[in-house]
């Protein structure tokens, strides 16, 4: 059965706000650590949101790879890009990684990158 990729991803927003409750001094410098990293520099902003799908694919951390998923895409990234990183998650994971990859293809399929 395909993962609801939109809950996932509600309930990740939903959980990552409420540490401005309990831990807003972490939260918001881990989000400027966000906003500094995901700029372009050397590496495009789209290029490092396929570096975290494949990360967030490694470690593996579902929340992580629907979220970058979705910013991979909207910064550009194509279906055949975020696979083709996908493909390096597998050669670096395994048989893990390759059943993480799942999810990933679910945020694909929901929110259909240009090709």
């Amino acid at each position: 059965m395909p993962e609801d990729v939109e809950k996932i991803l509600k309930d990740f927003m939903k959980h990552f706000g409420a540490l401005n409750r309990d831990i807003p001094d972490t939260r918001n410098a881990f989000s400027d650590l966000l906003k500094t990293v995901h700029v372009d520099g050397a590496l495009s902003a789209k290029f490092k949101e396929i570096i975290c799908v494949v990360a967030s694919v490694l470690a593996p951390c579902k929340s992580c790879m629907v979220y970058h998923t979705k910013q991979a895409i909207a910064a550009g990234a194509t279906r055949e890009e975020i696979m083709e990183a996908c493909a390096v998650a597998i050669v670096m994971g395994g048989g893990p990684a390759a059943s993480q990859v799942a999810v990933v293809q679910d945020a694909l399929d929901r929110w259909k990158p240009r090709r």
